[in-house]
């Protein structure tokens, strides 16, 4: 099986706004708990105790600027425009915009690494096993059914 989609972009802040949902999507439950105990720190603490509940109650409000931190690696590859390679047993993404060494960004994902794929509005995310993940756009794709093939190529691995 080779696929190879055609060239995408993904803005920095389409990729930070994916970054952040999939934080929000995975961690919920953090997210939900962790401002609760602050307000319970700030109403029945004192002194540090207070303070703890303070970072805890405005902790969620730093995870847009953890995901743009996050996704640097990934926004140079797919912000100056790329094109993935689908082999037998890996997804390679081709950058079109050279790095400071001259050579075109480029990143390798063997199958055994990928967790599973997901769509979300035009995007297919590649989530692998190190809680990351690369986007790529659905248009990118020929056709509707080269996804369907890369789905069920992932599922025979499982």
């Amino acid at each position: 099986m080779l696929i190879e989609t055609s060239s995408y972009r993904v803005s920095r802040t389409e990729l930070t706004n994916l970054a952040t949902a999939e934080y929000l999507r995975q961690f919920w439950w953090f997210v939900a708990v962790t401002p609760v105990f602050g307000l319970l720190a700030l109403i029945f603490g004192s002194g540090p105790m207070q303070a703890i509940g303070m970072f805890a109650i405005l902790w969620p409000f730093s995870i847009p600027a953890r995901s743009v931190l996050s996704t640097a690696k990934t926004s140079r590859l797919v912000s100056g425009g790329c094109r993935v390679r689908i082999n037998d047993d890996l997804l390679e993404f081709l950058g079109e915009k050279p790095g400071p060494s001259g050579k075109p960004y480029r990143m390798v994902i063997p199958f055994v690494n990928v967790r599973e794929l997901v769509r979300r509005k035009e995007f297919l995310l590649v989530r692998t096993r190190q809680l990351a993940f690369v986007p790529i756009r659905l248009d990118a794709f020929g056709s509707p059914s080269e996804v369907d093939m890369l789905e069920a190529r992932l599922r025979r691995l499982e």
